[in-house]
């Protein structure tokens, strides 16, 4: 059987100021991320607890912080600038190519507030960006069309 992994080349990600419209894909992106849903769960262990165990409920979840790694560009890094002090957080949508058993990708989309970091370059190696992303709210995953 044929495997239906894919790699991340050919994916897409965009960012938007208001998740609608005005998507435009992030410069030299190298990679993509996505957030991971952590869920925290609170200590209710009490006096009566059975047979000595703690007891837990869900808490509240998060989307942590994901970093997006990047070719360093003017351009690129004015837009992250302004995204940085917008008073809101920045939509950003990550497309998967199309698994062979799909004609559209699975696709991502998530806010967040973006702090731009340029990193140290060797002499002769390309310079580069770490976009991190502190993520809030819901992300959500929309499945590709299958083929």
């Amino acid at each position: 059987m044929a495997s239906k992994q894919i790699i991340a080349y050919g994916a897409k990600v965009e960012r938007s100021t208001d998740g609608t419209s005005g998507w435009t894909v992030i410069p030299e992106a190298k990679g993509i991320a996505v957030p991971v849903v952590e869920q925290d769960y609170q200590d209710v262990t009490s006096l009566d607890s059975e047979g000595g165990y703690r007891d837990y409920i869900k808490g509240l979840k998060d989307i942590g912080q994901i970093t997006i790694p990047m070719g360093y560009t003017s351009a690129g890094y004015a837009a992250m600038i302004a995204d940085q002090e917008a008073p809101n957080p920045i939509h950003y949508r990550v497309t998967m190519k199309p698994a062979p058993d799909q004609s559209t990708g699975d696709v991502f989309e998530f806010r967040g507030f973006p702090v731009p970091q340029i990193e140290a370059g060797d002499l002769g190696a390309p310079v580069g960006i770490n976009l991190n992303i502190r993520g809030t709210g819901a992300p959500t995953w929309t499945r590709g069309t299958e083929a």
